[in-house]
């Protein structure tokens, strides 16, 4: 009896390995509006997150219940210390390596911000642990943001430099995979990420227009990182 229990969850684990090795694909939306190219992605489709899980779903994991006007599920911050973490890449969507800007859609009706961290442009290796960050170059969300939704592409709202307004929201990525990650800084219920985008136009600004004429894009990766992304899933 305990060999047949045994035989079938493996059976049951190696369904599980294969059914995800053709549909965990992460998802994703391409543009070239303005004079650049955008990739868009839906803030739940998040890759990892710290044990903590300060970072949740607003409906799925019922941490609040997303505002009207939401693309699906939203992310939002429990007020403890951590982070979650985006993986993207942009040569699979004809980006190039240099300077794109972050624009976020959200909810923040109290000016409740947070850290950025990019892979390349702020450090070598993914941090385990919080990394040394500084006002205004690794802020985003420092701004009110009453409800309905609305799009973002400054960090520090409150700076007086146009320069330092722009805070994490403009970054150096990479030609192949990039990484960003959100920490924890001023961590609230009250604020919702629901779609990031980063363009390598600076100037162009999202809109949720833009947003739903965008084409679908699923990226094919190779079976090592299906079976991390799949890894991370299990772990959520």
């Amino acid at each position: 009896m305990l060999r047949f229990v045994t035989l079938a969850g493996y059976i049951f684990f190696l369904s599980f390995i294969l059914i995800n090795l053709v549909w965990s694909v992460p998802k994703f939306k391409v543009s070239n509006y303005g004079s650049g190219t955008q990739i868009w992605f839906e803030a739940e489709d998040f890759d990892d997150r710290s044990e903590s899980k300060n970072y949740r779903l607003g409906k799925k994991e019922k941490a609040i219940k997303p505002l009207d006007g939401s693309f699906g599920d939203i992310i939002t911050n429990q007020g403890i210390k951590g982070w979650i973490m985006y993986r993207f890449d942009i040569s699979q969507i004809g980006g190039e390596a240099g300077k794109w800007r972050l624009s976020y859609r959200q909810v923040n009706p109290n000016n409740h911000s947070d850290w950025l961290w990019v892979l390349g442009d702020d450090g070598d290796q993914i941090p385990i642990v919080p990394p040394v960050f500084i006002r205004p170059d690794h802020i985003i969300g420092e701004v009110t943001v009453p409800h309905p939704f609305k799009w973002i592409r400054i960090g520090d709202g409150t700076a007086v430099d146009e320069k330092d307004k722009d805070a994490a929201t403009v970054n150096t990525l990479k030609s192949g995979e990039n990484v960003m990650m959100l920490w924890t800084r001023q961590g609230s219920l009250e604020v919702q990420y629901d779609v990031f985008c980063w363009s390598s136009d600076l100037k162009y600004e999202a809109t949720d227009e833009d947003y739903k004429k965008a084409k679908d894009h699923q990226f094919a990766i190779d079976r090592k990182t299906k079976l991390t992304v799949i890894w991370a899933k299990l772990r959520r």
